[in-house]
């Protein structure tokens, strides 16, 4: 739920000033526009206050809502920041709301110990957060219906999933060598991906992203190599018998081969006489693995 901090009135001379922005001036009374209080105050007509974001409610007469087509940064009524966007320049603060009229704009400080204007600023995971101020296009204060300035704070969460995802691309490029067994080598690719997507595409807490690190590196640890063809197949040698001065077929001499190998005698058979001649068939599959199986070769006239 969207809840209202408690708004009490200051005289100004007695508010602690945190930050300001803009002063926009009025006749005789001027209004600080982007300034966080201690409390709400009146200056003059105007009502200034902060209501602050707790979750997915609408505040109560503010013009601003919480954008949640922002499915990464917006879910269950909280703010969530990524380091590795905000370095890849992916952050704008004005997309985190929606403003329920297109006559309305929204500037915003961010505060982290300090406030500052640029997301770029933001360099450590925790919490930090975000004052809206809503203007009218003329740039003065957007007024709610109880006299106050609008002015929001959203509470962000701020992580960084930089590591997780150099730890992925690690991974990554250790299962796609051949040598791993295809079964392991699948599942560790494919849980890389699902991992990918879902950093990629929703709201993590520095926690996830600490847990999904360890995740990755046990994924690694199933990486299994893979049995050589020749360690699964045990070929069987078969007698042929050819006339003197035919060449046998080495395919002749083996019963059946797995789809893909080939096979080649070692050296070539003496059919120049009769006789029984021993062979060597090499088998090589299609991991480049190789049997030698030892045959007979009957040679008559």
């Amino acid at each position: 739920m969207f809840r209202r901090s408690k708004n009490n009135s200051y005289d100004t001379s007695q508010t602690k000033q945190r930050f300001s922005i803009k002063k926009f001036k009025f006749g005789a009374a001027s209004v600080l526009i982007g300034i966080s209080f201690l409390g709400g105050f009146t200056q003059g007509q105007f009502n200034i206050s902060t209501d602050t974001v707790f979750a997915a409610e609408v505040i109560s007469g503010s013009a601003v809502t919480l954008n949640t087509n922002m499915t990464k940064n917006i879910q269950n009524g909280r703010a969530y920041i990524d380091l590795y966007d905000v370095k890849n320049g992916k952050i704008d603060p004005l997309q985190l709301i929606t403003l329920n009229s297109p006559d309305l704009k929204a500037q915003y400080v961010i505060g982290r110990r300090h406030y500052f204007t640029q997301p770029s600023e933001l360099t450590t995971v925790g919490a930090a957060s975000i004052n809206y101020t809503v203007l009218e296009t003329d740039g003065s204060p957007h007024m709610k219906p109880d006299g106050q300035v609008d002015i929001v704070n959203v509470s962000l969460t701020i992580y960084n999933s930089s590591a997780l995802r150099d730890k992925i691309d690690e991974v990554k490029k250790k299962a796609e060598d051949p040598k791993w067994d295809e079964e392991s080598r699948d599942k560790v690719l494919i849980s890389l991906d699902d991992i990918k997507t879902d950093i990629d595409n929703n709201p993590k807490t520095q926690s996830d992203i600490d847990n999904k690190i360890t995740e990755v590196t046990n994924l690694e640890k199933i990486l299994v190599p893979r049995i050589p063809d020749a360690d699964k197949n045990d070929p069987v040698g078969k007698d042929q018998t050819v006339k003197v001065g035919e060449q046998p077929d080495p395919t002749k001499s083996l019963e059946a081969v797995p789809a893909g190998s080939t096979v080649a005698y070692k050296e070539p058979v003496d059919t120049k006489t009769p006789g029984e001649k021993n062979a060597i068939v090499v088998v090589t599959y299609p991991d480049k693995s190789t049997d030698e199986v030892p045959v007979k070769v009957t040679v008559v006239d």
